[in-house]
């Protein structure tokens, strides 16, 4: 028995510690004239095979991939002219689009059928050889095998060290063809012997971090309410153009918050450094609580878990371990003497009742976040480094 637990325990931890991260690097493809018409070709192809295999999902009422195969394989192959493995990934993308959507609900209806328009191509390992060095990418396509040059911009050069894995080429609509790569490489793992910082996140600031950084949320918020009064405006004329327009900046909107957290959250990783741990407040459930008429606004449109997403993925890049703490009374108590009691807080000045120190509020929960994450620490080694047998003074005292 224990044996089979030690064997798990060194499965589970060579697993950890083998996971690996994963990014797309993005990059516009030149092609000679002489392949377009192939290209264009494999496009039509694909999409017209997955809307028979998407056809097929909703009459057998299945979207198991292994299942779909056998139903639709050789019909890929011959109707449609794809090569094995553009006929196996076509199959694999195409189930995947119906999942959820084919077998019916309780009042017998099913989803939408997904419809392809041709605008991509998915290659794994197999169907697309990546050269970074040469900048070249042999693809596979209905008429054999291409050879395309491709351009990587500066940003996605970080990632030229890591390993290529799966691609996918795609249409775009200013009608150049980008091929996205996705790449891989070991996560980088916190020895959490470097700096700890803790991470206090609110609606007024942003983020208060327990070395004295506050992020102001006004202009965020003057922003969100600006887009708030422009779509009542747009949802109120109801037509067509103000339907395309409330589309638009709906996709506005999420770019902006997007950049913000991407910001903050490249900050705050780069000050930590390698080894070093960002603690936050585990604030799961926190849409359900209760909160003041005026408040719900602000918390459903608190970007909050995008924050911690972004902060993960870069933790990995830099060796930085995110940990959580609970969070509650982490405002309410004094991050010095530890005193909670009622009335402490008032806005964003924090007045000790006990010792007196007055402090903002938010860097006070910060210093209270990164203090219960060490204490919790250190309960933890005294917990597992306790001595099998007993001090010899308490033994001599004993006796």
């Amino acid at each position: 028995m224990r044996i089979a637990i030690l064997y798990t325990y060194i499965f589970k931890y060579s697993s950890f510690l083998n996971t690996c991260m994963m990014r797309t690097m993005q990059s516009e493809v030149e092609v000679l004239a002489s392949d377009i018409n192939k290209l264009n070709a494999t496009f039509s192809k694909i999409a017209k095979g997955q809307d028979f295999v998407a056809g097929v999902c909703f009459k057998k009422q299945e979207s198991n991939t292994f299942k779909i195969h056998h139903e639709t394989y050789a019909k890929l192959r011959k109707k449609f002219g794809l090569p094995a493995q553009l006929a196996i990934v076509a199959n694999k993308y195409a189930c995947a689009a119906c999942k959820g959507k084919v077998k019916p609900d309780r009042d017998g209806n099913v989803g939408t059928k997904p419809t392809f328009n041709g605008n991509a191509i998915h290659f794994d390992d197999r169907s697309a050889n990546i050269n970074f060095e040469k900048g070249t990418a042999s693809i596979l396509t209905v008429k054999g095998r291409i050879k395309v040059k491709f351009n990587i911009c500066r940003y996605f050069r970080r990632y030229l060290g890591w390993k290529a894995k799966e691609s996918n080429l795609i249409k775009c609509r200013d009608g150049k063809l980008r091929l996205m790569i996705s790449v891989e490489a070991p996560t980088k793992v916190s020895r959490k012997t470097g700096n700890i910082l803790g991470i206090d996140r609110g609606i007024n600031n942003l983020i208060a971090t327990s070395d004295g950084w506050l992020f102001d949320s006004q202009h965020v918020w003057a922003v969100k309410r600006r887009y708030v009064r422009l779509r009542r405006s747009l949802q109120s004329k109801g037509t067509r153009s103000a339907k395309r327009h409330l589309s638009k900046m709906r996709s506005r909107e999420k770019r902006f918050m997007r950049d913000v957290n991407h910001c903050v959250s490249r900050k705050i990783i780069d000050s930590i450094g390698t080894d070093g741990v960002a603690v936050l407040e585990n604030l799961d459930g926190i849409r359900k609580a209760r909160h003041r008429h005026e408040q719900n606004w602000l918390f459903s449109n608190w970007a909050f878990y995008q924050f911690e997403k972004f902060l993960a993925y870069k933790g990995q890049e830099k060796g930085v371990a995110i940990e959580y703490v609970p969070a509650r009374d982490t405002s309410k108590t004094c991050s010095l003497c530890g005193s909670l009691k009622a009335g402490q807080r008032k806005g964003s000045v924090f007045t000790c009742k006990t010792c007196g120190v007055v402090m903002h509020a938010d860097l006070n929960a910060a210093d209270n976040i990164i203090h219960r994450y060490t204490d919790k620490s250190n309960s933890l080694r005294a917990a597992i480094n306790q001595p099998i047998a007993p001090d010899r003074v308490e033994q001599a005292h004993t006796l």
